[in-house]
């Protein structure tokens, strides 16, 4: 009887430590859970914050221009001379030439099919999915639309449209950083010049448009 004591006794201390072993490990088990659970939530916020959606985010793209090759960007930034040429000129002669807005517009809408071409060329070693071709097609169709809308409406239709493409190109995967920043800088600025034209052609004296065509669109 006294014998078996000291193996009580030593089962009694195993099975002791079998359970604060036991417990440590559930409450490692806990805390790796917890730690791997806040983990996950943490790149989940970064994520939703990287690729959040909202209007105003897409102005973050502008901090990677410093990345764009030297072509693209010096192109890019020659092609808005056309687009602020006309407000410039119409604000400092005091007079709202229609015939001046129209050859934006026009500008605009070249633009716009230019814009489609840029996503229909990514598309053609890449994918054979009719959607993102059919969504390559739309900026040519909005561009023939601008041409037709009449009067003001002309402007702001190019306006939005300029808005709603760039914002949904930089939303989505496969454009470089640098392009994303280029655009979203190159589209501000073009809307801010038809924006411009739009509010002159409130403000300012009308010139009497030379064509029949441009003074309906106009």
């Amino acid at each position: 009887m006294l014998a078996s004591f000291p193996c009580r006794s030593l089962s009694s201390l195993s099975f002791r430590r079998i359970l604060q072993v036991h417990a440590f490990g559930n409450h490692t088990n806990i805390r790796t859970t917890y730690s791997n659970e806040f983990t996950k939530n943490e790149l989940l916020r970064r994520h939703n914050k990287e690729h959040s959606s909202t209007y105003f985010d897409q102005f973050r793209y502008i901090r990677h221009i410093k990345d764009a090759p030297t072509v693209p960007l010096s192109f890019g930034l020659l092609g808005l001379v056309p687009f602020a040429a006309v407000p410039l000129y119409m604000y400092s002669t005091g007079v709202y030439s229609p015939d001046l807005a129209f050859t934006q517009l026009a500008y605009s809408a070249s633009i716009l099919s230019y814009i489609g071409g840029i996503r229909w060329g990514r598309l053609l070693e890449e994918s054979n999915d009719w959607k993102q071709y059919a969504y390559a097609i739309l900026p040519s169709i909005a561009a023939w639309l601008a041409l037709l809308v009449p009067g003001r409406w002309s402007i702001l239709w190019a306006l939005t449209s300029f808005q709603g493409f760039a914002f949904y190109d930089v939303t989505r995967p496969g454009y470089p950083l640098w392009f994303k920043g280029l655009r979203v800088l190159l589209t501000a600025v073009s809307s801010l010049t038809l924006f411009a034209t739009l509010t002159l052609s409130f403000v300012l004296r009308k010139k009497e448009a030379k064509t029949k065509n441009t003074n309906r669109t106009m």
